[in-house]
């Protein structure tokens, strides 16, 4: 992102990102002091209406917006295979043999009342995660203001690989949460670093005004207009233009040929594999052999085919380590590339080398029936079709009977294990380590409890060795070979179905706001449900001449 100075040095803080010149000339620099207009974007993960809340730490639904109003002391660029750039923080030195993180502080930020950000205010917010569990969590160990303008960040051990971690903690202001319940507090009034602050609220739409003051600079449109939108409405919004941008599941073959001129499509490849996760922990799906022939049993290019069907482009078919062809090409093992190919041989072979038979179109082992369900939110269509899909190519191949379930609310009882199967998008842009960390034994919990990592309950102490060795590493060619090791240990045990590369993607209408990043090789993503990647669109984009 950009540091705010006088306009002609707008370009020259980068960190980290490959900024096009166009974006960073002195001309789009005098359009964007225009201050023009007001950009209307789809909230992400959108409910039908908004709730005035806006406090970053609620379990429950919130205000549009979070993640721009809040931001991380680093994040990555996951266009660019998750490579960590600096954001509240401009710097950071490791010392302690890789124990502790020092990180220097950016000058001049300033939270949306005024208020300098000071290392206390990020002790007090690495803090909460420490003393409060329920917020998440902590992988470091301690923190502690170091002068007047550093914190220092401490692991137990070696935790290269885990400074990552610090972008998913917002930054707040110790003077005004001293006192608060972080998960009780309703915010009406959020203060944070980012470039928007709020100005107007209703169920429906939420405005935020851009502030003169962000350390960034300050963004081209004057208002951001975030509005309520659900899969039965948003095609309509966007085909009549009362909405420039979102990031959502709509008809985008058909939106950019209503108007070619001015619809764009815009894929942010972020990490992610729509996968099948298959409950490790619970009933047969514990036993390999079963995971094994559910994996070989289930055409991965065909469901790739269908899945872009309403895409102007071809989601390609994973590869079988579980992470995104798109993303991660230089990182995974070349025997791991190509898509695990459908055997229907190879999959009824390894259930009978686990003593299973299928009788019924159910599952039989020890003359005991293994009833399989398949868990998918009946309000996420996509991933509903996608279930559909699994399952008749799971009753074709090996003659099982799977039940598909699920209401609109099914993320809880996922979350708590209550499964055999279930779809959702896997793997992570955020670098190797942290695609591969989702599936940490150590992070797994018991069935019943709520777990926000390694949801699946993948448990293997050799893989969970190589991870804690990458952790511990900085020399990017171990990494590699200990990534390498991973993923052969991930093909072989087959703790999901990785089915194809994905992401967020997005439609622009391109006439009132241009800069948005390009398709095919794009410096940056456009993603309302990132904050740091969204703020760096918005902060590229200007006003349309003519």
């Amino acid at each position: 992102m950009r540091k705010r100075l006088r306009p002609g040095a707008l370009c020259a803080v980068v960190l980290g990102l490959t900024l096009s010149l166009g974006a960073c000339s002195e001309g789009a620099t005098k359009q964007s002091s225009a201050n023009a207009g007001t950009i209307t974007v789809e909230a992400p993960n959108s409910a039908p209406t908004f709730t005035n809340n806006f406090n970053p730490f609620s379990q429950s639904d919130t205000g549009p917006g979070l993640n721009i109003i809040y931001e991380p002391l680093v994040a990555s660029n996951r266009a660019k295979g998750g490579v960590l750039i600096p954001w509240l923080a401009k710097s950071w030195a490791w010392s302690d043999s890789g124990r502790t993180a020092t990180l220097t502080l950016r000058p001049g930020v300033k939270f949306s009342d005024g208020g300098a950000l000071t290392p206390a205010d990020v002790v007090y917010s690495l803090d909460l995660r420490l003393k409060n569990p329920k917020l998440g969590g902590a992988s470091y160990s301690a923190v502690k203001a170091v002068g007047s303008d550093a914190v220092a960040v401490t692991w137990k051990s070696a935790a290269y690989q885990q400074l990552g971690d610090l972008k998913n903690v917002n930054i707040i202001e110790r003077k005004l949460w001293v006192g608060r319940n972080p998960l009780t507090y309703v915010d009406k009034s959020p203060v944070g670093t980012g470039p928007f602050s709020v100005k107007t609220f209703s169920p429906q739409a939420v405005t935020m005004a851009a502030r003169a003051d962000y350390w960034g600079g300050k963004p081209a449109m004057s208002n951001l207009r975030y509005t309520a939108a659900t899969s039965a409405n948003i095609q309509t919004q966007l085909q009549n233009n009362s909405i420039d941008f979102c990031t959502c599941d709509i008809d985008a073959k058909s939106y950019v040929a209503s108007d070619p001129k001015n619809h764009r499509f815009i894929m942010a490849w972020d990490g992610s594999v729509v996968s099948v996760m298959l409950n490790n922990a619970k009933g047969a799906f514990s036993d390999v052999h079963v995971r094994r022939a559910f994996a070989q049993a289930v055409d991965s290019d065909a469901i790739a085919k269908l899945s872009s069907s309403k895409l102007p482009l071809q989601q390609p078919p994973a590869s079988p380590t579980g992470l995104s062809t798109k993303t991660y090409k230089d990182w995974i093992d070349p025997q791991y590339l190509a898509p695990r190919k459908q055997d229907v041989a190879a999959a009824k072979a390894s259930l009978q080398a686990g003593g299973y038979t299928v009788q019924g179109g159910r599952l039989v082992k020890d003359g005991k029936q293994l009833p399989v369900t398949f868990v998918a939110p009946s309000d996420t269509p996509f991933i509903k079709t996608i279930a559909q899909l699994v399952v008749q190519q799971i009753k074709q191949t090996l003659g099982i009977d799977v039940r598909l379930s699920g209401g609109s609310n099914t993320g809880d009882e996922i979350s708590k294990g209550h499964f055999d199967l279930a779809a959702t998008w896997m793997s992570s842009g955020e670098g190797i380590y942290t695609a591969l960390n989702q599936m940490n034994g150590t992070l797994a919990s018991p069935i019943g409890t709520m777990s926000a990592n390694n949801t699946i309950r993948f448990r293997d102490a050799d893989y969970d060795k190589i991870l804690a060795q990458m952790a511990g590493t900085k020399d990017q060619a171990r990494l590699k070979q200990l990534g390498r090791q991973a993923q052969a240990i991930i093909v072989d045990q087959a703790p999901t179905i990785p089915l194809f590369s994905s992401g967020a993607a997005g439609v622009a209408n391109t006439a009132h706001w241009s800069g948005w990043p390009e398709a095919a090789n794009p410096d940056y993503l456009a993603n309302t449900g990132s904050g740091t990647e969204f703020i760096t669109t918005l902060l590229h984009l200007r006003p349309t001449k003519g």
